[in-house]
């Protein structure tokens, strides 16, 4: 098994996350650049990337399949969100950074470093269970994510009603429509797709630039020396994807579906959480920390969950 292709998505990463730095040491970036292209993100190219993860397949699984992938994935993040919700509670935090946390518990680079992590551990069927997993992930990371991180000292039915005012919004319509697509099995529709997919592509790249841009605003020090931050790591690169394994080891009797689940509740934070906390709130200096000390760090522990379940 070789992780060559890990590795070198790792570097790519970085390495764009480090242009977005020097971009704003420059001043070609900026705070209100930063907020435009994550609202630029939200509004069209991230919608265009979960249509395309359907769109510009030669071919999906049949329904029964998808059906029981979809079911096991949401059961997964039923499992991921309790944690997500708990552990915070245990760090002693402000209620105003709680949300922020949870966040990062419970939502992985699924997407960017997700595909080919799988490819490379798997091959290449793995990839269409990654986008099917995508699925309820995207539907989950817009309403229950959102409130996460938009979430304050407010009460319980304040934070609710703050959570339906960001519900509706491009990427979450284009979550339910690719759901839809994939049941219908509707995949490749020609250059529609490819269009699509072209804007979509912008995704990444615009996702790395911000979070580059913004790590230039945080002290190196403050970056690397925040005990939580390590604590949080631990549980989203180790600790949640060795709970998924415990827990439905017993009852998922596709190898692949497991080892699927195990992989992509291991990936370091969500770029995404960077855009979201410049949209809708949230601690951006604790998510820009998370991010990068989970990329870190993942160098190795990605390798570790792959040794746990590749042989399967």
């Amino acid at each position: 098994m070789s992780f060559q292709a890990i590795e070198y998505q790792m570097i790519v990463l970085f390495l764009a996350m480090a242009l977005g730095f020097v971009a704003r040491k420059l001043r070609v970036m900026s705070e209100e650049s930063d907020r435009m292209l994550s609202r630029l993100v939200l509004t069209i190219t991230l919608p265009c990337t979960i249509l395309a993860s359907v769109l510009t397949r030669d071919s999906l699984p049949d329904p029964a399949t998808i059906g029981t992938i979809l079911l096991f994935s949401c059961l997964a993040f039923a499992l991921v969100l309790a944690i997500a919700f708990v552990v915070p509670l245990l760090f002693g935090l402000n209620p105003s950074k709680r949300g922020t946390y949870s966040f990062m518990l419970a939502f992985g680079n699924t997407g960017f470093l997700g595909y080919p992590v799988l490819e490379a551990v798997f091959g290449r069927e793995a990839v269409l269970y990654g986008a099917i997993f995508n699925i309820p992930f995207n539907i989950l990371v817009f309403t229950v994510g959102v409130m996460m991180l938009s979430q304050s000292e407010q009460s319980l039915k304040e934070q609710v009603r703050e959570g339906a005012r960001n519900l509706i919004s491009p990427s979450l319509i284009a979550c339910l429509a690719t759901m839809a697509l994939a049941l219908l099995n509707v995949t490749d529709i020609g250059v529609f797709g490819k269009a699509i997919d072209t804007m979509g592509s912008m995704t990444t790249p615009a996702a790395l630039l911000i979070i580059g841009s913004s790590l230039a605003t945080v002290p190196v020090k403050t970056m690397i020396t925040h005990f939580r931050t390590y604590i949080m790591a631990a549980f989203r690169l180790l600790i949640i994807p060795v709970c998924i394994w415990l827990a439905f080891s017993p009852f998922v009797a596709d190898p692949l579906l497991l080892g699927v689940l195990v992989v992509v509740n291991g990936m370091p934070v969500a770029t995404n959480g960077t855009i979201l906390c410049l949209r809708y709130g949230g601690d951006l200096n604790t998510i820009i920390r998370g991010t990068f000390v989970t990329t870190a760090l993942s160098l190795v522990t990605i390798p570790v969950l792959a040794a746990l379940v590749g042989g399967v």
